[in-house]
């Protein structure tokens, strides 16, 4: 995959200011050791740069067709070497904090990957009965799993008393298909189920939703 160049300044203005601050860095003895630059590699870049600021100078005083095709041509040549030390000897370099790649233009990529977010609220869902299956009650939820989403927990109880907040449901499972399924003892059929649904990612877990409820058929 070719390496992502975004960090190097479209405009050329820009680019000759950056040039500037490589120059500097890569002419003092003192950062090629601590930083491990070979010599040699810093002459061969700062050469490249030389050579199209000269020729960019050129251009500005007199902007010819051939003057310009010229600098065009060392400015690519100029930037491959950016590309490719900045590859090499600065991106993945141990020996130079991401403040000191930063100053030289060179983008830092994230360590950590962003959190994704938690949804704020469970999901919206209804009871599913069917008189032909006695004791059996599913659960499902609406829409698709938000990104992130691993599975689905569902907290219920069998009550003969309302409930009305999910810190009140006793038993707990999770799902990641729809339905959610149980299939309830012949003491419990004719009783009210109560649950509420959450989310469960990564990160950690959305609200509960609304208790909802549902008589066991």
């Amino acid at each position: 995959m070719a390496e992502r160049i975004d960090w190097i300044p479209r405009k050329e203005g820009e680019l000759a200011e950056i040039i500037e601050v490589w120059d500097e860095k890569q002419s003092d003895t003192t950062l090629q050791a601590a930083y491990e630059w070979p010599a040699d590699e810093c002459v061969e870049t700062k050469a490249a740069f030389t050579a199209f600021i000269s020729a960019r100078t050129t251009y500005q005083a007199a902007p010819t067709k051939a003057n310009r095709t010229e600098k065009d041509e060392l400015k690519k040549t100029a930037i491959e070497a950016m590309r490719k030390f900045a590859r090499e000897r600065i991106r993945n370099n141990s020996k130079m904090t991401d403040g000191q790649k930063q100053e030289m233009g060179v983008t830092v990529s994230d360590k950590e990957p962003s959190p994704i977010p938690i949804p704020d609220a469970g999901p919206d869902s209804e009871a599913l009965i069917n008189a032909h299956e006695p004791g059996v009650v599913k659960v499902r939820y609406f829409g698709a799993k938000p990104y992130g989403v691993d599975r689905v927990e569902i907290s219920f109880s069998v009550s003969e008393t309302s409930i009305d907040s999910p810190d009140q449901l006793s038993n707990n499972d999770t799902f990641s298909r729809n339905p959610w399924e149980r299939t309830f003892s012949a003491a419990e059929r004719g009783k009210k189920m109560y649950y509420s649904l959450r989310y469960l990612t990564k990160e950690g877990v959305s609200h509960w939703s609304d208790v909802r409820e549902v008589i066991i058929p």
